[in-house]
């Protein structure tokens, strides 16, 4: 199963305030419910999940308890030929319509909806268990979305999700709207809202799981890098070092230079940091990086100098 049927399956776990059942109930048929023109008016709604149905319809039988349903099983063509589950309603069909105002295209309730935070949650709650879906957080693309092909409503979802500062937005992919995030943050805090405990934790390990392993990819990365400019210098310095010993008067050196130089011979692939530690336990000699880079300049200058003047 997809991460997106987990976290409905464990949002359908968390019981709301019977007070906000009906709010809920009602973005769930705006947003999978259809309106059947007919004698008498039948209302239909539909999910690809039989969880979800059986529970919308128990939530409908707590404010209308003599309705009369049918459940229709189809098989969808463009979806893997995965059954769809339609549930139609006839009698007090009108009734429903008329009190949750269905015809209208925002609920009559927007801004208690906006105001009170039960309300708000129960909205988003049944937005999503219709339309929504969230990816996977083993893949790095985080995703949360809840589509409609309602343009008020797409609005007014919006409005409903960004009242939490939850950076929601818009965009039109083929004939629908998505009300979508991408901030794993906010993906995070939205299931904690409408009661996906445990996906939500799911969400949050992957997360940390992939920062950590992201994290340590990097410093394994800068180490290499490190490792890499140390040897180009290193590697540059002995080939000077090698130049002197071969061409120069050794005892008209330094012997700060020449200590050095043993100690870069006799160490090849150290850093500075190691070499300066060496050199302090070895030789008893006090020196920082900024001297020690001093004293690498020095036989470079002192190698390219003896050089041109050979040469000329």
């Amino acid at each position: 199963m997809s991460f997106s049927f987990d976290v409905k399956e464990d949002i359908l776990k968390f019981n709301m305030e019977t007070s906000s059942h009906l709010v809920e109930v009602e973005a769930w048929l705006r947003f999978a419910g259809e309106i059947i023109i007919s004698n008498p008016i039948k209302l239909a709604f539909s999910s690809a999940n039989m969880h979800i149905l059986r529970y919308y319809i128990a939530l409908l039988k707590q404010f209308y308890s003599d309705i009369t349903y049918e459940i229709e099983t189809r098989t969808m063509q463009k979806l893997n030929r995965k059954p769809m589950y339609y549930c139609i309603i006839s009698n007090q069909a009108k009734t429903i319509i008329e009190d949750l105002s269905l015809l209208d295209p925002v609920s009559i309730h927007k801004e208690e909806i906006i105001n009170d935070l039960r309300w708000s949650v129960a909205y988003i709650r049944g937005a999503f268990l219709a339309k929504g879906s969230v990816n996977d957080p083993k893949t790095s693309n985080y995703h949360f979305e809840i589509s409609t092909d309602k343009e008020t409503e797409a609005w007014f979802l919006q409005r409903v999700i960004n009242n939490y500062n939850l950076n929601a937005r818009i965009i039109k992919r083929r004939n629908h709207l998505i009300v979508y995030m991408k901030e794993k943050d906010c993906i995070v805090e939205i299931l904690r809202r409408v009661g996906a405990n445990v996906t939500m934790n799911e969400f949050e390990n992957a997360i940390i799981k992939r920062e950590l392993s992201a994290n340590v990819n990097r410093v394994v990365n800068i180490d290499v890098a490190n490792q890499q400019k140390t040897n180009r210098s290193a590697k540059e310095q002995l080939k000077y070092i090698h130049y002197l010993e071969m061409y120069y008067p050794m005892d008209r050196i330094d012997p700060k230079l020449k200590l050095v130089m043993e100690v870069r011979k006799e160490n090849a692939e150290a850093s500075l940091q190691e070499l300066i530690g060496i050199i302090n336990k070895k030789y008893n000699e006090e020196i920082t990086k900024s001297g020690l880079n001093h004293r690498f300049r020095k036989i470079k200058e002192l190698a390219i100098d003896f050089d041109t003047r050979r040469k000329s």
